[in-house]
């Protein structure tokens, strides 16, 4: 199954209310590993999911705030 279809087919299963509890970044992205994986049985590349440099680079900032105010 293609990608667009199986996003599609995700929000379209999803029973709730859009408007009061909106499907979040990191759901659809949850989305793209289980079909990434369902299909190819592997972890997706991170172009496609998962951290990406500017993520990782806004965590190490955090986290070495987080090591100077210790």
């Amino acid at each position: 199954m293609k990608l667009n279809k199986y996003i599609y087919e995700k929000l379209n299963d999803e029973e709730r209310n859009l408007s009061s509890n909106p499907i979040t970044e990191e759901e659809i992205e949850m989305w793209i590993f289980q079909w990434y994986e369902s299909i190819y049985e592997r972890q997706p590349p991170l172009w496609l999911a998962g951290d990406r440099w500017y993520d990782r680079r806004k965590r190490i900032m955090k986290e070495a705030e987080a090591n100077e105010e210790a």
